[in-house]
C-alpha cells in the first residue's frame, strides 16, 4: 500500500503557523489547477489525518472528501462530520493494517507533521510530495515532528511553476 504525506510547505518548513493558521497558503493566490490537487486525489482511495488536521476541516462546515475513508489518528475519540465516512482505528500502525485489509491501495496523509512523523518511524510511509511555496514564515507548526533517526528519501520528480512554487515528489528509500 502507497502512504504519501502529501503537503505545501514554506520554504523554511513549516506547514503551518504556530496556532495552526494556513491562510498564508491562499494568500500566495497560486491556484488549484497549478498544484496538481485534483490529479492527485483522484489517486487516493483512503486519509488519514492527526486530530488538529480533522478538527480544522470540520470548521470549514462541510466535509470535502466524499466517501473515502477516514481515520484520525488521537488519543481524544472524534465525532464524524455529516459526509465523513469515519474509522474507529486511531494508532497510525494499526489504520495502516486496517487499510490494507480493506484494499486501500493508496492513503493519503493529510496532516500534520507529527502524523508523518508517527507513521515514517512507524514504516508506513512510503513516499512525501512537498509542495515548497515561495515564502519564509519564521516559526510555525514543521514538516516532521522530531525524528528520531535519519531516513534516506529518492527523487522521483520534481516540476518549477512559475509561481515560484516547487513540487517535489520522493519515495522512502
Amino acid at each position: 500500500m502507497k502512504v504519501t504525506y502529501y503537503v505545501a510547505a514554506s520554504l523554511d518548513g513549516f506547514i503551518a503557523k504556530a496556532d495552526g493558521d494556513v491562510s498564508w497558503l491562499d494568500q500566495l493566490g497560486i491556484s488549484m489547477d497549478e498544484s496538481g490537487y485534483e490529479e492527485f486525489y483522484a489517486t487516493v482511495d483512503g486519509l488519514i489525518m492527526g486530530r488538529k488536521t480533522y478538527e480544522m476541516i470540520v470548521s470549514f462546515g462541510e466535509w470535502p472528501y466524499g466517501e473515502k475513508p477516514v481515520w484520525v489518528c488521537s488519543s481524544t475519540p472524534q465525532s464524524p462530520m455529516s459526509g465523513c465516512n469515519l474509522q474507529p482505528e486511531t494508532d497510525p500502525q494499526t489504520v495502516c493494517d486496517s487499510a490494507r485489509q480493506m484494499g486501500i491501495e493508496h492513503l493519503w496523509c493529510v496532516g500534520g507533521g507529527g502524523l508523518a512523523a508517527a507513521l515514517l518511524q512507524a514504516d508506513c510511509l512510503t513516499n512525501v510530495s512537498v509542495s515548497l511555496m515561495p515564502l519564509l514564515l519564521g516559526e510555525g507548526i514543521p514538516l516532521f515532528a522530531e525524528l528520531s533517526a535519519d531516513h534516506r528519501l529518492t527523487l522521483v520528480n520534481h516540476r518549477l511553476h512559475g509561481s515560484g512554487m516547487v513540487q517535489l515528489e520522493y519515495r522512502l528509500s
